[in-house]
């Protein structure tokens, strides 16, 4: 899909930072905005009109201010005029400049989904608390207790630059499934698109099949799903008394199945350019698991005919290289318990607890 590059006003911002991805949408600006410790930049959106409003605001990094300040200007406009932010999901390279914009001066509603509102509004509480619940769920999953405790160290060293580049901020507005964002003459539906964060959401003009998709849809690259306990007693209705759990994948694959039957045309993702070929990315992104989940429900399988049961974790060192650096391997992990949740709703999964309070699975 062609682009058309924005003229720069006070020559401060170079064309590849400010763009109008979509000639129909002309108030439709796409930003660019760097990021220390992923290649590429996040992708944040300006729109022109009443309110003048922010799709997701970057990091909270003195580089990621001066872009974002620089394209703003460069557009006639400054931190301080952006008048709403809508967050597509509680994650620092999309809500961490928020507080920083009010710093700036910028009398701003903040709209968040109601299932990410709390951790946007205590984030520095909640990281932390997410990371030492993950030693929980390792551990029910067979890994040994010393390997999780390195896991958890090595995560907690890891999100000292989470906390550092996103400052909690109050949220105004808490976003439920087809709400409206709305301008004078334009609006944009709120659709709840879980799975890579509990509260994660897309934004739809429907008339003209464009797409917000935040991280649920991106350009050459895949989204992960979160998975974490959640606080509360066991599930009654499960007999294997289970803690209530976010089950990411489960329901990042139920979003991307309900995306591919929208009419979406046009895709503006949270990273890389806009997608022309929507349908095929929304395809290419639930292939990528599908693909996976085979992978996994034929290893269960062979073990199945073997009369085996496994945990995740002994299916991981089966499937994964041994040695393998701390946060591939947390990665790993996650993505085998996330698929294993799904080859539980599918049917194709027996789960059972061991006496040491492990889980095993098997192949129906």
């Amino acid at each position: 899909m062609p682009q058309v590059w924005t003229r720069s006003r006070a020559g401060t911002a170079s064309p590849r930072q400010v763009r109008q991805p979509v000639s129909a949408r002309p108030y439709i600006h796409a930003i660019e905005l760097p990021l220390d410790w992923a290649p590429g930049s996040t992708q944040v959106y300006l729109i022109e009109g009443q309110p003048l409003t922010l799709i997701d605001t970057g990091v909270s990094t003195p580089a990621s201010r001066a872009a974002l300040s620089a394209a703003l200007d460069s557009l006639g406009y400054g931190l301080a005029d952006v008048e709403r932010v809508v967050v597509t999901h509680a994650h620092r390279d999309h809500f961490g400049f928020v507080e920083g914009l009010r710093e700036a001066g910028a009398d701003l509603e903040c709209c968040v989904h109601e299932a990410d509102a709390e951790r946007v509004e205590r984030y520095d509480e909640i990281l932390p608390r997410r990371i030492a619940g993950m030693t929980s769920l390792f551990v029910e999953h067979g890994v040994p207790e010393d390997l999780a405790h390195v896991l958890e160290v090595e995560r907690r060293e890891a999100s000292r630059s989470d906390l550092a580049e996103a400052v909690p901020t109050r949220v105004d507005r808490r976003l439920v499934e087809g709400d409206r964002i709305a301008w004078k003459d334009w609006s944009l539906s709120v659709l709840h698109a879980p799975g890579h964060t509990p509260g994660h959401i897309v934004l739809e003009d429907e008339e003209m099949g464009l797409l917000f998709s935040g991280d649920q849809v991106m350009a050459q690259a895949i989204p992960y799903a979160e998975n974490f306990h959640l606080d509360g007693p066991p599930e009654v209705a499960d007999p294997l008394r289970r803690r209530p759990r976010f089950r990411g994948l489960v329901e990042m694959r139920r979003s991307l199945r309900r995306l591919r039957r929208r009419p979406v045309r046009i895709v503006l993702p949270g990273f890389g350019m806009a997608l022309g070929r929507a349908q095929r990315s929304i395809r290419d992104t639930l292939l990528h698991y599908e693909v996976r989940l085979q992978r996994i429900d034929r290893g269960l399988r062979s073990l199945a005919a073997m009369g085996q049961e496994v945990t995740a974790y002994e299916l991981g060192t089966a499937l994964f290289p041994a040695d393998e650096p701390a946060g591939m391997l947390r990665a790993h992990l996650l993505l085998l318990i996330g698929a294993l949740d799904c080859l539980e709703e599918d049917g194709l999964l027996v789960t059972e607890r061991r006496a040491d309070g492990v889980l095993t699975h098997r192949h129906r």
